[in-house]
């Protein structure tokens, strides 16, 4: 039980720096002229999902989003003031809607992420972190458990049906779609 608490307490820790590093990475990322190819596949597939997460975020004005953006986070979307995602978006060219996009779906994943995702992660938070590391950030050892392991199929709780749906070396699943994430679950 010590040994486990000391695990704990230490991945904790290490969840709370890898959340600040992975936030600047994001803004790094986002603020990039060109989205990476699969963004579209990524909006859809995490758009077609929804859940609880996104429409929080939504309700909530994507304070995530607009932190990695550098905007300042308006609260409510019931303030009834302009939102800057949406401001920008007006007049952005089609990559840079893209990359807002994104942000947006980016954030809200990111939102739902806790202390607890690395000992509980579900569904969305592997489409999530799947696409981080696809997209060439570097996962910390902690963020790394959020990911099913290789070593040991089935052990993430997917049946063999999902396993085509994963993302091989190749940086495809089954060799015929450029999905960079599991197919099933919710981003967030």
């Amino acid at each position: 039980d010590k040994a486990q608490r000391r695990l704990v307490i230490a991945n904790n820790k290490e969840w709370d720096s890898a959340t600040t590093v992975r936030r600047q990475w994001l803004r790094t990322f986002l603020a990039r002229k060109t989205p990476p190819r699969d963004a579209l596949v990524f909006v859809a597939a995490t758009l077609g999902r929804g859940g609880h997460d996104l429409r929080r975020a939504m309700e909530s004005g994507h304070p995530t989003a607009c932190e990695v953006l550098g905007h300042e986070p308006v609260g409510s979307v019931y303030t009834g003031r302009p939102h800057p995602i949406a401001e920008a978006a007006r007049t952005a060219s089609p990559q840079r809607a893209t990359q807002l996009a994104l942000a947006v779906l980016l954030g809200a994943a990111e939102d739902a992420c806790n202390r607890q995702t690395w000992r509980s992660p579900e569904p969305g938070h592997r489409a999530y972190f799947t696409a981080l590391r696809d997209w060439g950030y570097p996962l910390a050892p902690v963020e790394q458990l959020v990911l099913p392991d290789p070593d040991h199929p089935g052990a993430d709780g997917r049946d063999d049906a999902d396993a085509g749906d994963r993302v091989g070396e190749d940086g495809h699943g089954d060799g015929e779609s450029d999905v960079t994430e599991p197919a099933s679950g919710d981003a967030g």
